[in-house]
């Protein structure tokens, strides 16, 4: 090969090889710029993310991505990196969409806190819930329990994403609202709520709340005391111990709610009870038992007659 036609090659070799490189950066820079944009672009839903203290950028990305936030966790890595933004990512609980960009996102993490997480156990009094949000928000615990009274039963347990700026009232006004939305094909009764509190204090799990549900409405239906203890816990319940281990002498309470001294349900419900055993009240179910108790692991035990009753609590209660 001539002088002229090696030079003419390697001249050759080189332009292919620039312009490799060049549809390289080219097609790179496209995926790169692709996987940065939104998941859904123009999607204007949000929904609630949770940055933990002491998470990774590692973790919050993955998070981010299996929740389809992001496209790619190691862009959105990358990203941050580049920018120096991951130690300025905060902890809290962030509206987040599929219509942000990556960029977006990542600038909107190192903002601060913009909701706070409340979780509402099953089974709690108003006085409760209000120490939980009093404690979480640094709201008044007195002006909550007013925003709340009469509505005990229907402030619906379940986890929420408080703002700020939210009041007493804006609070409850949600606890409801989700009540009303979880119960709207059930139409629950103020004595379905009633029964659905007892229900929610007096079982250990969703298996036998259908159960109970039947046994007191029959007990009901036939004048019988309810006896049961949460309605005596429930009128003894002070700050600090709002739900009591119970004696033989407390059962002489004078309380209305003492469901030993007086026949029917008590005037309110006792709790704010999940959605089981709303369920439970208004579809009870039908057994053979009258009677029932837990043993000292929790397991419950049925009884048709007084004497089973009597021969369950020298088994599994003496």
């Amino acid at each position: 090969m001539s002088r002229i036609a090696r030079r003419h090659s390697r001249s050759l070799v080189f332009v292919v090889g620039v312009l490799s490189l060049a549809v390289a950066v080219l097609f790179g820079w496209i995926f790169v710029h692709s996987v940065l944009l939104p998941v859904i672009p123009g999607d204007t839903t949000v929904k609630s993310f949770e940055v933990t203290r002491g998470e990774t950028s590692a973790e919050i990305a993955a998070q981010l991505q299996q929740e389809g936030l992001v496209k790619s966790s190691l862009a959105f890595r990358l990203y941050i990196k580049l920018h120096n933004l991951g130690s300025r990512i905060q902890s809290g609980v962030y509206q987040v969409s599929p219509g942000q960009s990556v960029a977006q996102i990542a600038v909107g993490l190192t903002h601060g806190i913009a909701d706070t997480k409340v979780t509402i156990p099953e089974g709690y009094r108003n006085e409760q819930v209000a120490e939980v949000i009093s404690a979480k928000l640094g709201l008044s615990y007195k002006e909550l329990l007013v925003a709340m009274k009469g509505l005990q039963g229907r402030l619906f347990p379940d986890t929420y994403f408080v703002g700020s700026a939210a009041t007493p009232a804006d609070i409850v006004a949600e606890f409801t609202k989700v009540y009303n939305e979880k119960t709207a094909s059930l139409n629950p009764t103020e004595e379905d709520i009633i029964i659905a509190s007892l229900v929610e204090r007096e079982t250990r799990g969703d298996a036998e709340k259908g159960v109970v549900a039947g046994i007191l409405r029959k007990r009901l239906a036939a004048g019988w005391p309810l006896e049961l203890d949460a309605t005596i816990q429930y009128a003894l319940g002070r700050s600090g111990n709002w739900w009591p281990d119970t004696t033989l002498l407390d059962r002489k309470s004078p309380s209305p709610y003492n469901t030993y001294l007086h026949t029917g349900l008590p005037p309110a419900p006792i709790c704010n009870p999940g959605l089981a055993s709303i369920e439970a009240a208004v579809h009870p179910v039908s057994s053979p038992y009258w009677f029932y108790l837990h043993d000292k692991s929790g397991t419950i035990h049925y009884a048709v007659t007084n004497a089973e009753q009597s021969q369950n609590i020298a088994t599994y209660i003496h």
